[in-house]
């Protein structure tokens, strides 16, 4: 059995970019949006869900998380 990570890992290294990003988004009082990015999720070899890993340390406890397609570039919500 193959683990995520591992067919993540494989992904990568054939090239294969990232369907989709996964952010997480943190709204100031002032009213601005500070975006993190989470992940590149690639789709799952069932093609029913989408896997990524988490590159970023997460220091947030709340926010909203956003997925969005990989060309979407912050400051750019809408």
């Amino acid at each position: 059995m193959t683990n995520e990570t591992e067919t993540n890992d494989q992904s990568k290294s054939t090239g294969s970019r990232p369907k989709f990003r996964a952010w997480l988004v943190q709204d100031t009082p002032e009213g601005e949006a500070h975006w993190t990015e989470l992940s590149g999720l690639w789709p799952t070899k069932s093609g029913k869900g989408f896997k990524g890993n988490l590159t970023t340390p997460l220091a947030a406890t709340e926010g909203r998380l956003v997925i969005l397609p990989a060309s979407f570039k912050p400051g750019k919500e809408g």
